[in-house]
């Protein structure tokens, strides 16, 4: 049976899959497992003990939360026998009589449904039904509704007394900074601006997982790419930037520790940590002690920064009356070169006064064990570095007609696409905002295909190009935007900024992320003749768990 999309899982069955998994998995890894066992998690579950022997079965075959979904007969999830006028009615009164601070009884939504069934000549839910539908709401939306928000967050939020790694990969986090230095334009070499850092720490061994560089203020995806940037194996990485060290860290994590800012609390990143059984932890409000681990290595790691020309260190008093710009020297390339040396040369060879050992150590101890440790063994490895990067990209929905799939009004095709013309339903489709010129299409086999451009002559662009692109074409009184006027105006602003590369920052901003996504595009596998289907990439031969995918400027 082919898996789930993750996104197109309803919160129903995804929660009763949540439900199963920590019981499954506890009586999967047990290899001395009885009868009684099994029983007993049945009971706990509520279902019976052939039930669990099945869960038990799939989880092996495939350790993933999707293996333990309900698979029902009959109607498809969310299918509903009630008119559309009572199905319409139900919702409004649990909204309007149940979820208050009234607090009433599910009696008197019940007694509420049938008086309006009956003033409208209706024919009235039974009490069962409606108890369904209302079990169907979240229940941390209907705490929050009927006792508050502080109530909600006291029941369901996650209770982080004190953060405790016992292994490599039990906790990682993860956090943004502004680099304190000032890049330049790598051809001009003139200033533009500070990078922004995304950065991952694995708690117990105080290894750096991994890292984000980028133009771009911190969004959910630059999270995703950080987390890929850990999970992968580092190998092609490191010597795609000729940096000779060891960096071993790899393999899915088994918990994130986070913020509250926006880009932690994305749908599309919960539900990615949740496919491949990452735990998120958000960090309480107003507790910054809870973020020590992370925002010490930032702290190391800007002090690092500060020995670099065009530093703006940390403070007015540091800086003086030095001007980072006239300093300035280093491209984000060599930036980001840099802190790899720094990481993996460096910082993971030097003795950490917090564990009493160098980080490698720490991370070789973990994983191998000594004679007083015992080693987690090797790590969960990625099993398609290409698809964890997909489950965590921006979805959309979108329609296959006759000339294709249209995304952000541009034209998208593959040969593929024709076996699904007419399809009634929206289809999933992702996008990796640093490179519009391919999309992912979920098929209804489970497998994501890469389209390209209708258009094979557009040139790859980002996605804060194309918004640029829209927005200079609106300021133009355009009220009808095609893809030809929007590849026109991409065109147009990258010849005003080549221009103008040598008189203002903003565009050489704009030139240096254009020329981050055009290296992408090259150094990216493309399209095969045969549409819909992934190319042969350069690196066929290297093993998937030893590839990474290059990090680029996108918005």
């Amino acid at each position: 049976m082919s898996v789930p999309d993750i996104a197109t899982v309803s919160p129903t069955a995804w929660d009763e899959a949540r439900r199963f998994l920590p019981i499954v998995r506890r009586l999967a890894d047990d290899p001395t497992r009885t009868r009684a066992d099994v029983e007993a998690g049945a009971a706990e579950l509520g279902c019976g003990p052939t039930h669990v022997y099945a869960l038990i079965r799939r989880y092996i075959a495939d350790p993933r939360l999707t293996s333990l979904l309900p698979r029902k007969r009959g109607p498809s999830a969310g299918f509903s026998r009630l008119q559309n006028e009572v199905d319409v009615l139900v919702e409004e009164a649990i909204d309007g009589v149940y979820l208050t601070r009234q607090k009433p009884k599910i009696m008197h939504l019940v007694e509420e449904v049938l008086r309006q069934c009956a003033a409208r000549g209706l024919t009235a839910p039974s009490r069962r039904t409606i108890t369904a539908r209302l079990r169907a709401r979240p229940g941390r939306e209907v705490i929050a509704k009927r006792q508050g928000a502080k109530a909600a967050r006291d029941r369901y939020a996650p209770v982080v007394g004190s953060l405790e790694a016992h292994w490599p990969l039990s906790l990682i986090q993860i956090d943004h900074t502004l680099v304190d230095v000032v890049v330049v334009d790598s051809e001009t070499r003139a200033p533009i601006q500070r990078p922004w850092l995304t950065l991952a720490i694995d708690v117990c061994t105080r290894c750096v997982a991994g890292f984000h560089l980028s133009l771009e203020p911190p969004s959910a995806t630059s999270v995703a790419l950080c987390l890929t940037h850990a999970a992968l194996a580092k190998e092609s990485w490191l010597a795609e930037r000729a940096i000779d060290a060891e960096w071993p860290v790899r393999g899915i994590p088994e918990r994130l520790h986070l913020d509250n800012a926006k880009e932690f609390r994305s749908e599309a990143l919960k539900r990615g940590c949740e496919q491949y059984g990452i735990a998120i932890d958000h960090r309480p409000v107003r507790t910054p002690h809870y973020g020590g681990h992370i925002e010490r290595l930032i702290g190391t790691m800007m002090g690092k920064v500060h020995l670099l020309p065009g530093t703006t260190f940390s403070s007015v008093q540091e800086k003086g009356d030095l001007n980072p710009e006239k300093s300035a020297a280093m491209t984000i390339d060599e930036v980001e070169r840099w802190l790899g040396h720094a990481i993996a040369g460096v910082y993971h060879r030097d003795l950490h006064r917090g564990i009493g050992m160098t980080p490698l150590a720490a991370w070789q101890r973990g994983i191998a064990g000594d004679g007083a440790t015992l080693g987690r063994g090797a790590p969960v490895a990625v099993p398609d570095p290409r698809r964890f990067l997909i489950d965590f990209l921006p979805i959309e929905r979108r329609r296959v007609r006759r000339d294709g799939v249209a995304l952000h009004s541009i034209a998208y095709w593959a040969d593929v696409l024709s076996t699904w013309i007419g399809h009634p339903e929206r289809m999933i489709v992702r996008y990796d905002p640093r490179d519009l010129s391919r999309i992912y299409l979920l098929g209804p086999d489970g497998t994501y295909y890469d389209l390209a451009y209708r258009d094979l002559r557009r040139p790859p662009i980002s996605l804060w190009e194309h918004r640029l692109a829209l927005k200079r074409l609106r300021e133009e009184g355009r009220a009808h935007v095609d893809e030809a006027a929007i590849f026109r105006a991409v065109e147009t602003m990258r010849a005003i900024a080549d221009d103008a590369v040598h008189t203002t920052k903003t565009a050489r901003r704009q030139r240096e992320r254009r020329l981050r996504v055009v290296s992408s595009s090259a150094s990216e596998p493309a399209v095969s003749p045969e549409l819909g289907k992934p190319a042969r990439r350069a690196d066929a031969d290297v093993p998937l768990e030893d590839r990474i995918f290059p990090f680029e400027e996108w918005s």
